[in-house]
């Protein structure tokens, strides 16, 4: 699976997600979410906990979410170029409805985020010159921006959801600024959380969970975790004894996972690492060494963590136990290209050889 920083991304403005997770880990992709399908084929949607199976008319998804009752996604329907809409599909009537078109010629939407009350996503076009973030309210299906549409001068990186709000990172495109913003979906008020000393693709990635907004940054040679309570404004710093760290996962208020990588400007070594940190004991445990690649990074709604890295075709499985992160098997990939794992829901992208692209959704894992 090729990869591309999305520093690289950044500066050519051609920005595309694929998360999970919030998906793949926030500082590389893959190459399908980058073109279009040539194929005539189209997905069957395949819901294992409603034992349906059902064609839609759609030959790309590559980004969703879903809960017990919907699943969210961004879907290319007669697009002339990547995914044009957002479509939710009800998984006891199967009906799929479209939500929202995009508004450029040549679209792109995708970031898909989704709790009980809200959902998020973001519109661009296919050279990612303008990222335009929208939220809807799942009561009132009320849609609106969540900042400003087509601004020139700034950046506002994939939002992600916590409770009633929405965080993002929000960068200036002259001045090269980054700082970390939060958004009350419900008073529309925005504040900024704090100013990044260090934007690069290794620490553009933010999680949430349990109330709580995890970063990370680099300052006089260590990279530092950042750990924000929306309740109470607090900020909390911890200082890795990397330098270069990013992509950092909260698995609850008190644990979280976090990749480190090779010096930029040498040459790549292969020594990147899995870390888990537990803030309860103030202990680092160093889970996975010899890392040259991560496709993706994922937590689930069962505080597990999901690995798939150096292209072994499948992720490695890890869970908390006596405070420290172990291994918990492997999910082998069978033509598997993502999953998402929120809200109680699993669901996975598979392309099998000579048949339909299939999105499958069970809320048990899938092996």
């Amino acid at each position: 699976m090729k990869l591309i920083e999305r520093t690289i991304i950044l500066s050519c403005a051609a920005i595309f997600l694929f998360i999970v997770f919030k998906a793949v880990y926030n500082g590389v992709q893959s190459n399908r979410s980058l073109i279009k399908p040539q194929s005539t084929n189209y997905y069957q949607i395949i819901d294992k906990d409603f034992n349906k199976t059902v064609d839609v008319p759609f030959t790309s998804i590559n980004s969703y979410r879903g809960n017990a009752d919907y699943i969210y996604m961004s879907a290319d329907q007669k697009s002339p170029s990547l995914d044009n809409k957002i479509v939710q599909y009800n998984r006891k009537t199967q009906k799929c409805t479209t939500i929202f078109n995009s508004k450029f010629k040549l679209p792109s939407v995708q970031g898909i985020e989704l709790n009980e009350n809200w959902l998020l996503w973001v519109d661009t076009d296919e050279n990612g010159g303008y990222l335009n973030p929208y939220f809807m309210n799942l009561k009132t299906q009320e849609i609106q921006p969540l900042t400003k549409e087509n601004e020139e001068n700034v950046i506002n990186d994939f939002p992600i959801l916590i409770g009633d709000y929405a965080t993002w990172i929000k960068k200036d495109r002259k001045s090269e600024n980054a700082e970390v913003m939060l958004k009350n979906l419900k008073t529309d008020e925005t504040i900024s959380i704090i100013k990044s000393n260090s934007f690069t693709f290794r620490n553009m990635s933010l999680s949430a969970k349990d109330g709580k907004i995890l970063f990370t940054d680099e300052k006089n040679h260590f990279g530092y975790i950042y750990l924000y309570d929306v309740k109470s404004k607090e900020i909390k710093e911890f200082k890795s004894s990397f330098e270069f760290i990013g992509s950092a996962r909260l698995l609850n208020d008190q644990q979280w996972v976090y990749l480190t990588f090779d010096e930029p400007s040498e040459p790549s070594t292969g020594d990147g690492k899995l870390i888990f940190y537990d803030a309860s004991t103030n202990h680092t445990q160093e889970v996975v060494s010899n890392i040259a690649s991560v496709s993706e990074l994922i937590t689930d709604f069962n505080n597990q963590v999901f690995l798939y890295f150096n292209d072994n075709g499948y992720y490695i499985k890890f869970k908390i136990k006596d405070h420290l992160l172990v291994e918990d098997g492997l999910l082998e990939l069978h033509y598997f290209f993502r999953f998402s794992a929120e809200n109680g829901v699993y669901i996975y992208d598979q392309e099998l050889p000579n048949e339909k692209y299939n999105l499958v959704i069970q809320s048990k894992l899938f092996n």
